[in-house]
């Protein structure tokens, strides 16, 4: 009968009468199969906290992707969701990611890799899980945001799940007892009853303080209690992952969002595209041609090195700019042809962009910001040529285009080791020559912060001249009874060297602490150089 059925008692309904949308086809599946996808996500959990508990760069990270990779096709093959052949293009793209992570130590680009895998994965479940062929940024943006909101809904559902698998055992096994609830009740009371019993016996007997206190001291109990609720974390988080997509709460078509009157665009754009055109006079002339007389008191190179970042901005918001007016605003040939010009003029404050931050660098030197902004100009480049196709052809695939390009260049980004070109740049004699004593010791903080991307140039004795003939392990003494731990005398090196030692000494802090699980590819090169160097 229908009332016996435990699909239809919905634990999560409306306690006010309100009607709930009804269990998907994918939703029944999880629940029939909660011994899959509970037992599953509890031993995803497990992995979860032993490849990334306090290790953020580990060999064990493409271990991590490519198991979170096989869960989730395992998973939507017993949901029976449909595999896609174009989905391997996400794939790739994070397992390399994945790998890149355990190749650098640069904490710039293992936080862009973090933040890519996981924007990756996400377009990776909606793009299985739906029929997104047509959509578009407005269409992906809400569906985000959309299943991170039933995410957050879909946190308890591990346990009203469990509750009603439990209740349909219970009911097929025709009066066959089921222990699960009893025992997870019985858990929740005896934990908080043990502390509260024991902190009780402590305080009433100094013996029995002080033997719990040595069973204490010999447990790490800041790794116990960290990697438990890591785990508890990671197994609400992805079950509750597969319940909220399962839920398929986002409605597969993609709404025409052109309703607004072009008039409205048209007066905007038209008024910046005048500036625009202004500008882009401007740094033809002055500029790229340079014929034209400058304001009193500024040189070429000075003109060129100013203005980057802010040209860098406008060109992301005219980027943002066209794309709104082509997704609100009704189709208009008018509006098409200003924007065309906004994007003319993109281009060339792109090209003034990266040209001034040239020149900048030829007179201050590389940075990892620099790298970065015309790595940017190239990927807004490209960017803003698909929008100049998109504004003719409607059909163009904007989305895909964008985010290949985006993926595929970053990627190039994360492989390159930017930290090893800024000290190989930055150490070339050329290059220090314009430098002042001041902007010479601004170099060498900064290089001194590098990451051990950058050993085999700054502990490289071939590459770097500064480093001193035997290294720095003359500058170190044992100075312990057992001669077991080394002790640097910091005050014995020569206040040129400084900088260079400091990153050393952090090279070889890092090498130290590094373990199986933590085990870094750019951190064990860095660990060559340094016995190379002391050999």
């Amino acid at each position: 009968m229908e009332q016996n059925n435990p699909y239809n008692s919905q634990p999560y309904a409306n306690q006010a009468g309100i009607p709930k949308k009804e269990d998907t086809i994918y939703t029944k599946t999880m629940k029939e199969h909660f011994s899959f996808f509970g037992i599953g996500s509890l031993l995803y959990a497990v992995f979860y906290t032993f490849c990334l508990y306090k290790n953020t760069s580990g060999i064990t990270y493409p271990f991590f992707v490519a198991g979170t990779l096989c869960y989730f096709f395992c998973s939507t093959r017993k949901l029976g969701v449909p595999y896609k052949k174009d989905s391997v293009f996400y794939i790739v793209s994070i397992v390399l990611l994945g790998i890149s992570i355990c190749l650098t130590s640069s904490e710039q680009i293992l936080l862009m890799n973090k933040c890519g895998i996981f924007l990756l994965a996400f377009i990776l479940m909606l793009h299985t899980f739906y029929q997104n062929k047509e959509w578009n940024f407005p269409k992906y943006f809400c569906a985000v945001m959309q299943t991170i909101g039933t995410v957050l809904i879909c946190a308890a559902r591990p346990l009203t799940d469990m509750i009603s698998y439990a209740d349909m055992r219970k009911k097929n096994k025709e009066g066959k007892k089921s222990y699960l609830l009893p025992v997870l009740i019985g858990i929740a009371i005896t934990v908080p009853l043990l502390l509260i019993i024991t902190g009780l016996l402590a305080s009433a007997d100094a013996v029995f303080a002080n033997i719990f206190s040595r069973i204490l001291d010999a447990v790490n109990l800041e790794t116990i209690f960290g990697t438990f609720f890591m785990t508890l974390a990671a197994f609400f988080v992805s079950y509750a992952v597969y319940a909220a997509l399962s839920m398929k709460e986002v409605k597969e078509e993609t709404p025409d969002l052109r309703t607004l009157e072009p008039v409205i665009a048209i007066i905007i754009t038209a008024a910046l595209s005048v500036i625009y055109l202004l500008f882009s006079v401007i740094q033809i002339l002055y500029l790229f041609i340079g014929n034209m007389k400058l304001p009193e008191g500024y040189t070429y190179s000075g003109y060129a090195r100013e203005g980057f970042f802010q040209l860098l901005t406008v060109c992301i918001l005219n980027l943002i700019i066209v794309l709104i007016c082509l997704y609100l605003f009704r189709e208009n040939t008018a509006l098409k042809l200003i924007l065309t010009v906004i994007s003319g003029c993109t281009f060339i404050m792109i090209l003034s962009s990266a040209l001034r931050m040239i020149m900048y660098i030829n007179r201050y030197n590389l940075t990892f910001l620099r790298i970065f902004v015309l790595w940017s100009l190239a990927v807004i480049f490209l960017l803003m040529a698909g929008v100049t196709v998109f504004i003719y052809r409607n059909r163009f695939p904007l989305f895909t285009y964008s985010m290949v390009i985006v993926t595929v260049f970053y990627i190039g980004l994360s492989f390159s080791h930017p930290d090893y070109w800024i000290a190989r740049y930055n150490l070339v004699p050329k290059h220090l020559e314009y430098l002042d004593d001041y902007d010479i010791r601004d170099n060498q903080k900064y290089l001194r912060r590098l990451s051990a991307d950058a050993a085999p140039i700054l502990l490289n004795k071939s590459k770097n001249p500064y480093l001193p003939p035997f290294g720095f392990a003359s500058y170190a003494s044992a100075q312990d009874t057992d001669n077991t731990e080394i002790y640097y005398k910091e005050d014995d090196i020569p206040e040129e060297l400084l900088w260079l030692y400091r990153y050393y000494r952090n090279m070889e802090e890092l090498s130290n602490d590094m373990h199986i699980r933590n085990f870094n590819f750019s951190v064990y090169t860095a660990q060559k150089y340094i016995n190379k160097l002391n050999d």
